[in-house]
């Protein structure tokens, strides 16, 4: 004997063809799954104390401030290497143009 289901009542070929949702249906469905509350955030160092947290700061800050100072350390260098090109090139052309003439002694100034 074929197997039969264990409902009592009602037809088999009705069960098998149910209505389907409406659109309105389906969007209340979606605007209920939208409605979820946020995750919360997660924490960005898991693990540590507050103690912990703020010398990881203060790690943070301190490297940026070596950066800060090696930074302006390479900017004075290269400041006074232009500057020497500047006072090389201007001693030359003094001295290129300068007036040699031993019959004049050289002012001297007090």
């Amino acid at each position: 004997m074929p197997g039969r289901s264990q409902r009592t009542g009602g037809n088999e070929d009705e069960d098998a063809f149910e209505p389907l949702p409406t659109y309105m249906e389906l969007a209340m469905a979606a605007a209920a799954a939208h409605e979820a509350p946020p995750a919360s955030p997660r924490p960005r160092l898991p693990g540590l104390s507050i103690i912990e947290k703020l010398v990881a700061v203060g790690i943070v800050c301190l490297a940026f401030y070596g950066m800060a100072l090696i930074g302006c350390g390479l900017f004075l260098k290269a400041e006074a290497k232009r500057t020497g090109f500047i006072t090389q090139r201007m001693m030359s052309a003094e001295l290129q143009y300068a007036d040699f003439d031993t019959r004049f002694p050289p002012p001297v100034i007090n």
